[in-house]
């Protein structure tokens, strides 16, 4: 088993939204299974994004963290990458687990530009 630490610093815009962190499923294969075109969702004209999966979707297959919490997790040696979503189906790059460990020990910090 390979232990990891997550943080999401505390940032004013999309503090109140909760982010999940995806694990045991490739970023591609994610995109594939939920029919995504892409990392970034539609906007509406209000600039207000357009949501492309349900939370009950993403408390299913990830694990839910918000602004200002550390979560400590365990994956299966197995387990190569994850990636992080937000509520409305923007997605991060993929992590590499194993670069982190070696860079971060194990740390990985979430933290959200503009928003």
């Amino acid at each position: 088993m390979k232990n990891l630490i997550f943080s999401r610093k505390k940032v004013f815009a999309g503090s109140l939204l909760p982010y999940w962190i995806v694990v045991g499923i490739s970023k591609v294969a994610f995109m594939q299974k939920y029919n995504f075109d892409g990392d970034l969702c539609e906007m509406s004209a209000g600039g207000i994004p357009i949501s492309r999966i349900t939370v009950e979707e993403l408390d299913k297959i990830g694990i839910r963290i918000n602004s200002r919490q550390i979560k400590e997790i365990s994956v299966a040696d197995a387990v190569n990458n994850l990636f992080v979503s937000t509520m409305d189906g923007c997605l991060s790059n993929e992590i590499y687990v194993d670069d982190c460990q070696k860079t971060n020990e194990g740390r990985i910090t979430i933290n959200t530009k503009g928003g």
